[in-house]
């Protein structure tokens, strides 16, 4: 079994070696730890050195003799010593065996966080006593009426008035509830008892109507709820394993968050004789999440300007050029090239997702979506909506130069690299100077060593195997001190940013399938440069190459006839070089990462447009290898030569 099925569970998951190493945790795992996935697993604690529990859990102790779920024990805890975020709560704790993790034993532990829950159900638990007591009045109010009813006319109206008061009681006891709170039974039919609150929370007065319609599922959902209510009633397992199966929130109007909750009500003789189900609004909560998601976000960006201020100002130097390349595609329909735009969108959300540009990454990705509407029905309503959310980009961008402007510094300084004078400042006095010393000037004081351009690019390269389950070793260099032009090289390089993306996503394997090809697990991806002489003068060559599963060229076959394009008579070598085709990819489905078949053409079309070109070479489950060859320029010509 997959551990990553757990990656989307709300409640903390680790999973355990038999030395209690954590190999596995979820990252609402993280979260009750107040530490990163990668810090966790990374980290050489045992499980119960990064917890220590109030109650000890001694099954820890004793892995190998668990064999079956544990029951749920509530315990108390703080974090350890060594890795102290001085975090305190209560869970719930079960351990259970999993399936074999690169044929090592594992066992699973699943906490509930119990903290805030207590809270509530003290409570709640406070206010279903009082009622309780209420209803246990009222029923003895009414015994003694039906005693004393016959011919006491004074004494029924005694009780009558009692019995008015405690339901008038009642009734404000509920009305008093911030939540939604109503019963309903074992045939989900809802009872008289509910709150006031129910009208704003579940938009309706629940009494009379079954559960699932107050609850608003839909006709799919009917089923399962209903077989979920008959476990429930009949006991068949503890009634805390089973609430959290119920419905956890209900879908209002207004788009609030409205949380669900269950109870059981238990009768003298200890079975269920109805549920109660508490609903809250959470919305000020979620929204106070979300907040708080933006402001780590906000805060990566930022870090990630200052530690890499040059390869930002190179993208956005770039990014510049875009903007007025996206605005040209995106006002008149009559000119527009689709596959040019998609280069743009994606080189644009790349270098944004990079550096944390969040909200530009974000609607970049919702342009390729919606060009890709656009493309399979060429309606006029989904051109509106494409060029209006791709038209917004730049003003997107505009913000967040505004924004960051103390960090960038202003939009005119942005325009060049600057030492201690503009660039183009130096290179005019370059050219003034004799020949023999202008080379010498320009290496000096223009040109930079061309792996100042590829550092950022391993910062991707985890960014990516951290989301894929993948394990990738540092980038690896060679010949990082040959010095360039960048302003030559700036979109090329840029482009690069495809080449490491696709080589974590489509060519390094996760790790246990590495082991299984007897490979380290961690793969290896390693970028050269060098110039060589050509008859055609100085190149210089770039060549990035992985140690991962190489490129079928069957799998390229079968995709490339299922779109009609016959390569019956190309070889193994001339197929693969279509992976250099506008919008082609082996990807189903679009992710974050792939699927759009735009990395690896602008690549080709930057290196063609410099009068070079790029190809690729691979062996089957031994690795892949991509070659960029283009002219070493010391100077800009007045025109690129164009490809051989």
């Amino acid at each position: 079994m997959d551990a990553k099925i757990f990656d989307t569970l709300l409640e903390p998951v680790f999973i355990l070696n038999k030395e209690k190493k954590i190999l596995y945790c979820n990252e609402p795992a993280a979260l009750i730890c107040d530490l990163t996935v990668r810090k966790i697993l990374r980290s050489p604690q045992a499980f119960d050195q990064l917890f220590q529990f109030a109650t000890p859990l001694e099954y820890l102790n004793t892995l190998e003799q668990v064999t079956d779920p544990t029951p749920y024990q509530e315990v108390g805890f703080t974090m350890g010593s060594t890795i102290d975020s001085g975090k305190t709560g209560k869970v719930q704790v079960t351990l259970q065996p999993f399936s074999e993790i690169n044929g090592q034993a594992t066992w699973i532990i699943f906490f509930r966080d119990v903290t805030l829950e207590e809270t509530l159900q003290k409570k709640y638990r406070a206010e279903l006593e009082q009622k309780e007591d209420v209803i246990k009045d009222l029923k003895k109010a009414r015994v003694e009426l039906e005693k004393y009813s016959r011919n006491l006319e004074i004494r029924v109206a005694e009780r009558t008035a009692a019995l008015t008061k405690l339901n008038q009681m009642m009734a404000a006891l509920l009305d008093s509830l911030g939540q939604g709170f109503f019963i309903f039974d074992k045939d989900g039919l809802c009872l008289e008892i509910f709150s006031k609150a129910c009208e704003t929370t579940v938009e309706t007065k629940p009494p009379g109507q079954k559960v699932w319609d107050v609850m608003k599922l839909t006709e799919k959902q009917v089923p399962g709820f209903q077989k979920w209510l008959t476990t429930v009633f009949s006991e068949m397992l503890p009634f805390e394993d089973l609430a959290p199966l119920g419905p956890q929130s209900f879908p209002h109007s207004q788009s609030h968050s409205i949380q669900l909750q269950y109870y059981p009500l238990r009768s003298a003789e200890g079975t269920i004789d109805g549920v109660v189900v508490v609903a809250t609004d959470v919305t000020d909560l979620v929204h106070a999440q979300k907040e708080a998601e933006t402001e780590r976000a906000h805060a990566q960006m930022i870090l990630s300007l200052i530690q890499h201020k040059r390869q930002v100002t190179q993208f956005l130097q770039e990014a510049d050029q875009l903007m007025i390349e996206l605005k040209k595609e995106f006002s008149n329909l009559t000119s527009f090239q689709s596959e040019n735009a998609f280069r743009v969108l994606h080189t644009l959300k790349g270098g944004a997702a990079s550096f944390s540009i969040k909200p530009v990454a974000d609607h970049c990705h919702r342009s390729e979506s919606l060009l890709t509407e656009w493309k399979n029905s060429p309606t006029d309503e989904a051109w509106k909506r494409l060029s209006e959310n791709s038209l917004q980009i730049e003003g997107l961008y505009k913000d967040f130069l505004s924004e960051n402007e103390q960090i960038l510094g202003s939009r005119e300084k942005l325009k060049s690299r600057w030492i201690e004078l503009p660039a183009h400042s130096l290179a005019t006095y370059a050219a003034r100077l004799p020949a023999d010393l202008r080379y010498d000037f320009v290496e000096n004081f223009l040109m930079e060593p061309v792996k100042n351009f590829f550092d950022q690019y391993d910062e991707v390269m985890q960014a990516v195997a951290e989301q894929e389950g993948k394990v990738v070793n540092p980038l690896q260099f060679s010949g990082e001190t040959l010095k360039v032009l960048p302003e030559i090289y700036s979109t090329l390089f840029s482009t690069c940013i495809h080449a490491f993306r696709n080589a974590v996503d489509h060519g390094i394997e996760s790790p246990s399938q590495r082991q299984e090809k007897n490979k380290p697990e961690a793969g290896t991806i390693q970028v050269s440069f060098v110039k060589i002489d050509l008859p055609q003068g100085s190149h210089l060559r770039i060549k990035i190459q992985d140690d991962g599963s190489g490129i079928d060229p069957e799998k390229i076959r079968t995709r490339l006839t299922g779109k009609g394009i016959d390569v019956s008579k190309e070889t193994d070598d001339e197929v693969i070089q279509h992976i250099f085709d506008s919008e082609f990819s082996t990807r189903d489905v679009v992710t974050e990462t792939s699927g759009r078949g735009v990395g690896m053409d602008a690549i080709a079309h930057a290196a063609k447009k410099m009068g070079g070109r790029a190809w690729v070479s691979a062996l089957i489950d031994q690795g892949t290898t991509l070659w960029i060859e283009v002219p070493y320029l010391t100077s800009a010509p007045a025109s690129l030569p164009k490809a051989a």
